[in-house]
């Protein structure tokens, strides 16, 4: 209240009116979510509390709730969302994108906040936030890209030190979005922090056994469930390398490519993760971190929430040519990415060409954090 009321009052009406703005597209996207949010795994959890490998009954019979909850997640995914198996269809729906918009909300008002970054930004952040496309999307299909996020983020915040190790552990849940959570993963191994490192497989390993026990699956081949539900197939998305040799250079389902090209897609991402091992800037590296997925790993428009912490660092440092060009590329892949890519008439083109732009600006963006005396000594 304290900020708006130090408005000017031609500053106060652009306010109120951008508030109003925002506001009307986030509401219209809340009711796309009520009668659309067809990804949330509500039947495949259903499946789980039931006592069925919902792994194996969706391989064998091909039964997938609305054509599109396939269960390729990790097996705590399904034992987390226990709440909204207690109730129908249409409520899981409502329980699911209240909590979609109250981490729609919180990350980046918790980033923000934890970066000092201004009142004035905070609201500017928060709106593109909102009524960016990855936002709307992720609320309109009941996806789980921000809860992903949200778990994702808190080994990069402040915290004190009663809090850590929870923090830690229940920053695991990214995992259970093996596209996206396996950066983590690998961030602190390439750090070799061990005990970082297995404070975050807790989730993992805990979920994996209890899915066992409570569906009476065999421990050894329920762990690899959901990875060959996940690469049984030719499962590509846009832009991204492992989906460029999918569809372009490795075309066959084989285990030879999928181990050259997983082996391929791994070293790319060490190679960063490296590069930024010792920045101490949390919020660069979380950037840096977040962007890895979009390069290298299938992902879909909603993904591209993972952009919010280079909004964040660029409008913060929008001063160096390289923030500028983050803060272009983050306000493309929100509002114009998807209208852009539908006009251009050849796929292969537009996705190689956004691999590339995606490559050259990481590259290019960790150059200028360590340059910048963002490095430990």
């Amino acid at each position: 209240m304290k900020f708006f009321l130090e408005l000017t009052k031609r500053n106060k009406i652009i306010f109120i009116f951008l508030s109003i703005v925002v506001a009307s597209f986030f509401i219209q996207t809340i009711s796309k979510g009520l009668s659309n949010s067809c990804d949330l795994m509500w039947q495949p959890s259903k499946l789980f509390w039931d006592g069925i490998n919902h792994y194996e009954y969706q391989m064998r019979t091909g039964d997938v709730f609305l054509g599109c909850q396939h269960g390729r997640y990790g097996h705590f995914l399904f034992i987390l969302l226990y709440p909204i198996t207690l109730v129908e269809w249409e409520q899981a729906k409502i329980i699911w994108i209240i909590l979609n918009v109250f981490f729609a909300f919180l990350i980046p008002i918790i980033l923000c906040r934890s970066n000092n970054v201004s009142t004035l930004s905070t609201y500017l952040i928060i709106g593109i936030f909102l009524t960016s496309h990855p936002t709307r999307m992720t609320l309109n299909l009941g996806q789980n890209s921000l809860m992903v996020l949200f778990f994702l983020m808190l080994p990069f915040l402040t915290m004190s030190n009663l809090f850590k190790n929870f923090n830690l552990i229940v920053s695991g849940i990214s995992y259970v979005k093996y596209s996206t959570g396996y950066v983590l993963f690998l961030n602190l191994l390439v750090e070799k922090k061990i005990k970082k490192l297995l404070l975050t497989s807790l989730t993992t390993i805990i979920g994996w056994l209890f899915y066992s026990y409570y569906t009476n699956s065999p421990f050894i081949s329920n762990f690899f469930d959901p990875l060959i539900m996940n690469f049984q197939g030719n499962y590509t998305r846009t832009g991204d390398l492992y989906s460029i040799m999918n569809i372009y250079f490795l075309k066959e389902n084989n285990v030879t490519n999928k181990i050259l090209q997983l082996g391929i897609v791994l070293l790319g991402n060490i190679y960063f993760l490296y590069q930024i091992k010792d920045i101490n800037n949390k919020l660069a590296k979380l950037s840096v971190i977040c962007f890895l997925p979009l390069i290298f790993m299938p992902h879909s428009n909603y993904d591209y929430v993972l952009m919010l912490p280079l909004l964040i660092y660029t409008i913060n440092n929008y001063k160096s040519d390289i923030s500028k060009y983050g803060l272009y590329l983050t306000i493309y892949y929100f509002y114009f990415h998807r209208i852009i890519r539908h006009w251009i008439d050849n796929d292969m083109l537009y996705q190689s060409g956004m691999f590339l732009i995606f490559t050259i600006f990481i590259i290019f963006f960790v150059k200028h954090i360590k340059k910048n005396s963002l490095v430990s000594v």
